[in-house]
Order: structure tokens, then C-alpha cells, then sequence
């Protein structure tokens, strides 16, 4: 008999959660370009950079935790994932809090790297989510949301960069002329956005920590108490299937990641001169 419980949305919850905050902080410095230029002096080619750590660092995560979770467990994962998640976080709060805000860029790339990388396990483990916890009919659905989710955190830092870091020009009239040009407001400022990134990326291990089992107790559908097969002999059977390629053009999803990566500097690309 197979059936569901009502923690999957709670699962759910936490993995669409998670996807949001990976697109949050993969994109978070894009939007305040033109602050960290006129107040930081960071130019367009280390913004870029930062921006680009995300799509890179995710093909090595990719690659490793597929193989991690077929070794160990979902929880394993999902624990791993989001203690280095919440370990970045740290560091971007102790880089505004303790670290002086010239040594910003180098604690800046690090959160970069370990974001695009831990990036991997959330669409790692979509499947394996929606098939071990949702029946059949709900599994498009969770998969769809989990996905969805990470578009949505991108858009965040365009809507949250510049309410915390507004902009410096003639037509800003939230700010007066002494505020425009006070380098101690920005730092304060830039403080604000990046504690709030680290507490938000600290909370993805907190709802781990709270539920978050290997498996269900039970089983929604047939498929989720099928045998596994050993992930190198898998991806043997499919690269010898002449129609794989032919069927999936998409299957490494190269196209998301060069939009992703190229989306990521469209703020500088149509940057006002």
C-alpha cells in the first residue's frame, strides 16, 4: 500500500526555499554594480567575476554530489550541502562585522564559489525528491516549483539591492546631498545587505537540521521503493543508448548555464554611461 505524508510539503518547502536563496546570492552582487563602482571602486570586470563563480563552480558540484548521494544518503547530503551553505554565510557576516570592508572581495569570492557549488545538490536532487515524496500526480508540480524557485531568487537582489544600497544620481530623492556622497552610509549600508544574505543562507541549515529524514516512512508511489543501480554503471547504459543525446539535446543543461552566466551581467552589459 502506498501513501503520503504530510511532511513532503514541508520538504518541499525547504528545497524551493533553497533554491531561492542560491539564486539570490548568485546574483546578489549584479544589481549594485554601480554603487560598489562609485562608493568601493570594485570595476565592472570584478562584479562580472563574482557573478560568474556561481554557473562555473556548479558543473564540479554536478559532478560530485550525484555521486556523494548514491554513496550515502539524501539527509547526508542535504546536511553537507547546507553546512557549508550556512558556513558562507557566516563569512559573509563576520566580512562586514569583523573582517575590515577592505579585505571585502576576497570573502566575497569564496561565498561565491561555495554558492555555485552547494547550487548543484538542490537540482541534483530534484528527482530524487519528487519521486520519493510525492505521488505521481503531484511530482511534476514539486519538481516544476523547485525550479522555478531559483528564477525567482534571482529576481530578489533587483528588488532588495537597491531598496538597501539605493543608487547615486540626480533623480534619487530618498537621499540628500550629504548622504549621496558619505562613504560611512554605504558602508553601514552594504553591512545590512550582506548580514541579511548570510542570515537567509544560514536558515537553509536550520530547517534541515528541524526534519529532514533519508526517505519517507512511506512509499507514494512503486517507483520510489524501486533498486537503484550504481551511478557509474547508469551512466554507462545511457551514453551506449544511440537515442539519449538525440532525445535529451538538453541533458547537460549547457543552455541554462550559459543564459544563467550571461543573464548574471545584464546589468552591466546595459549599464547607463
Amino acid at each position: 500500500v502506498f501513501r503520503t505524508t504530510r511532511a513532503r510539503w514541508y520538504i518541499l518547502f525547504t528545497f524551493c526555499y533553497m533554491g531561492v536563496i542560491q539564486g539570490f546570492i548568485g546574483n546578489s552582487w549584479g544589481p549594485i554594480t554601480d554603487i560598489m563602482d562609485k562608493i568601493y571602486e570594485w570595476d565592472n570586470k570584478r562584479v562580472n567575476l563574482l557573478s560568474l563563480w556561481t554557473p562555473v563552480f556548479f558543473v564540479p558540484g554536478a559532478v560530485v554530489f550525484p555521486g556523494v548521494m548514491s554513496l550515502t544518503n539524501m539527509r547526508f547530503v542535504m546536511l553537507a550541502n547546507t553546512s557549508l551553505m550556512a558556513a558562507a554565510g557566516l563569512i559573509k557576516i563576520l566580512s562586514v562585522t569583523v573582517i575590515p570592508l577592505e579585505h571585502l572581495i576576497y570573502t566575497a569570492h569564496i561565498t561565491q564559489i561555495v554558492n555555485g557549488f552547494t547550487g548543484a545538490a538542490c537540482f541534483s536532487a530534484i528527482m530524487y525528491i519528487s519521486v520519493n515524496w510525492f505521488p505521481l500526480k503531484e511530482q511534476l508540480i514539486a519538481a516544476g516549483l523547485i525550479v522555478s524557485c531559483l528564477s525567482v531568487g534571482v529576481a530578489v537582489p533587483f528588488v532588495v539591492g537597491p531598496a538597501i544600497l539605493p543608487d547615486i544620481s540626480s533623480s534619487n530623492t530618498s537621499l540628500n546631498a550629504h548622504q549621496q556622497h558619505d562613504h560611512t552610509f554605504y558602508d553601514t549600508r552594504l553591512r545590512w545587505y550582506l548580514v541579511l544574505q548570510g542570515a537567509c543562507m544560514g536558515l537553509t541549515l536550520i530547517f534541515s537540521l528541524i526534519y529532514f529524514p533519508s526517505r519517507p516512512k512511506f512509499a507514494p508511489t512503486a517507483t520510489a521503493v524501486t533498486s537503484r543501480i550504481d551511478i557509474r554503471e547508469g551512466l554507462g547504459i545511457l551514453i551506449r543508448r544511440p537515442n539519449f543525446l538525440a532525445a535529451r539535446p538538453d541533458v547537460f543543461r549547457s543552455r541554462r548555464v550559459l543564459f544563467n552566466g550571461y543573464g548574471l551581467t545584464l546589468d552591466t552589459i546595459f549599464k547607463r554611461k
